[in-house]
């Protein structure tokens, strides 16, 4: 069999399919020559040989034809055939020697995609280069993801035409973006220092759980697969693992807990035994050991209540799901909303029942990072025994606003700017309508937004975040109703353009993670924090921003978002779409798997190209 490399001419166009088919059929012509047949051919240049080649898409099937029958004619004569010597310019390997024919371009070769029975081999140094991205600042797209415009062949065995043909086709390399996605996320869990272990869903398919597990095994992780999930933890003496960790001994078997999202719910009542001080101590060592201490004093006060009989959790009819009131029976007095995870009953796309509890606090957890700038009242999420809800149950506590007059809903917003300015300031508007941005939200409305104070101009309490961050690829239902507030129109005050330059996406969704929310989710947060940063920084107001997020008039069509997004995928070689549901929407659509999960940094990349672009050519503010 002979291996030929075709170069690309340095004075033609790219490669048509016309020329490929011509150089396709010499390769086969020169596959069916003895060793001593293949000496003798002209030393013609090889590219130039498959440029002259007459050729046609019907010759070409009759020339293939034949060449598959003279095959069998001449195996039987050229097995006494020796091989020759790879001395001789031109490498022959035997029959037996087969291997699959790869595309491959100037600069990168394509690993040859294993088969998902078979674990995949390990990633070679000029790979690690291209998937080690957070060496830089500016890092750097995979060459191999942007579209070849000409592909030298390597035949390295003697298939069949149409089967040479097929494989030199270009076609996304989805398993190198794969094993990219990977390496990227393995290898920033290995900077990690505070994290031993890091989890996979199950629903990755079989040949992306053994590509899991040869990331891991390059980089030096351990790797275990459960019955609803996938460990990838540290090793003893791992040479990236903080020097607190290298003590501590490998996970145990018990390591893969499909539940794990469990361990993020406080047992209010549990750490209650304790008394006071150990109650608050035990929240330091758990998770709860930021900000000024407001949650921990929240969770006591509920603690304290609902461990006497004066205690009880008095039904609320607001929102979507059960929603109580943790109360005293005695003088009525309002402490805390709790909302069982297990009682919500929103539907969105990207979103799981359940999860709301979870969001509830994220969006806490990052307002408190930023100083408590948007105003998001104390939230944690804890296990709670109240005496007429029955059994413990696992849902959002957050602290009651007893100081608000009412919501928007019973209020109303002037459409004329300086009644609402006298109102309220166009600064509160803008710190909740900077939050749902940065967050995605697809519930915002009047009846989430709290008023406080005696007199005008009020101020505003976002509550009820039980629906932010939906999965990246299902961007379609933001819903802001702010867009209808005049102050929206108005430029950022110096405050919000400090918030907004402060935003670190990285470092917050190092938090979420923490808390459970999942990965294709903390990819939004990425999306989202990215977008904003970039429109403030060119002028634009929260007006331009909630229109460029939401969807118009009956939500059919994708907001410019989304096909940014999409244009993203396209470069960076993810394949995603838009395809209509049974109301006539078009919504997004990916194959559910390591990409779906987590982009790789690549795409990034190619959004934030795209997001100038866009905001750039839009004129409008």
């Amino acid at each position: 069999m002979v291996a030929i490399s075709a170069r690309r001419s340095e004075d033609t166009n790219p490669t048509t399919p016309k020329r490929l088919s011509r150089h396709l059929l010499h390769l086969v012509s020169r596959a069916q020559m003895s060793s001593r047949e293949a000496v003798r051919e002209p030393p013609r240049s090889l590219w130039r040989q498959a440029l002259i080649w007459p050729s046609s898409p019907a010759l070409l099937k009759k020339n293939a034809r034949i060449a598959g029958l003279d095959k069998s004619r001449k195996v039987s004569s050229n097995q006494n055939e020796p091989c020759a010597s790879p001395s001789e310019g031109t490498s022959v390997a035997c029959e037996s020697e087969q291997q699959t024919d790869q595309p491959q371009d100037e600069e990168t070769s394509v690993l040859p995609a294993e088969s998902s029975s078979s674990p995949r081999k390990a990633t070679t140094d000029e790979d690690n280069n291209l998937h080690d991205l957070s060496s830089s600042i500016k890092k750097p797209a995979l060459s191999v993801l942007r579209p070849t415009k000409c592909s030298a062949i390597h035949a390295t065995t003697s298939v069949l035409p149409l089967k040479v043909l097929q494989s030199s086709l270009p076609e996304p390399p989805l398993n190198i973006v794969k094993r990219a996605s990977l390496f990227q996320e393995l290898r920033e869990f290995c900077a990690n220092g505070d994290a031993q272990i890091t989890m996979f869903p199950d629903y990755l398919s079989n040949e992306e759980k053994l590509m899991v597990q040869a990331v891991a095994q390059g980089l030096q992780l351990g790797c275990q697969v459960g019955e609803k999930s996938i460990a990838v933890y540290k090793l003893l003496g791992h040479s990236l693992q903080s020097q607190s960790l290298r003590s501590c001994p490998p996970p145990p078997a018990r390591v893969v807990n499909n539940n794990a999202v469990d361990d993020v719910y406080v047992d209010v009542h549990e750490l209650a035994q304790h008394g006071k001080d150990g109650f608050i101590a035990k929240l330091r060592l758990r998770r709860l050991s930021s900000g000024s201490g407001l949650r921990r004093k929240m969770l006591w006060d509920v603690a304290e209540l609902s461990s006497t009989p004066d205690g009880m959790a008095d039904p609320v009819g607001e929102g979507e799901g059960g929603v109580y009131a943790v109360q005293s029976r005695s003088s009525g007095q309002k402490l805390a909303l709790f909302k069982p995870a297990e009682e919500e009953k929103f539907v969105r796309e990207g979103l799981f029942a359940g999860e709301g509890a979870v969001r509830e606090e994220a969006a806490y957890v990052l307002d408190s990072r930023s100083n408590g700038f948007s105003g998001v009242p104390p939230t944690a999420v804890a296990q709670l025994r109240l005496t007429n809800v029955g059994r413990a149950k696992q849902g959002a506590v957050q602290r009651f606003m007893s100081s608000t007059i009412g919501s928007m809903e019973s209020f109303g917003m002037p459409f004329d700017l300086e009644k609402a300015r006298e109102f309220v300031p166009v600064e509160q508007v803008h710190r909740i309508a900077l939050l749902d941005v940065r967050v995605f939200n697809t519930d915002r409305h009047p009846g989430n937004i709290l008023l406080i104070g005696e007199k005008k101009p009020y101020t505003m309490v976002p509550i009820d975040h039980g629906c932010i961050l939906p999965s990246w690829f299902h961007l379609s239902e933001a819903r802001f109703d702010w867009l209808e507030y005049p102050q929206t129109r108005e430029p950022f005050s110096p405050a919000a353009m400090q918030y907004i330059e402060a935003l670190d996406a990285e470092r917050d969704a190092k938090i979420l993670r923490s808390l459970g929310i999942r990965e294709e989710c903390l990819a939004t947060l990425k999306i989202c924090t990215l977008f904003l940063k970039l429109a403030a920084a060119q002028g634009k107001t929260l007006f331009w921003m909630g229109s460029f997020m939401t969807r118009d008039g009956c939500f059919q069509q994708p907001s410019r978002l989304e096909l940014v997004i999409q244009s993203a995928c396209e470069r960076s070689g993810i394949p995603y779409s838009f395809k209509p549901n049974r109301f006539d929407e078009q919504r997004g659509e990916i194959e559910i798997g390591v990409l779906s999960r987590r982009p790789p940094n690549e795409f990034f990349l190619a959004l934030e190209r795209l997001l100038l672009e866009a905001i750039s050519s839009d004129e409008s503010s």
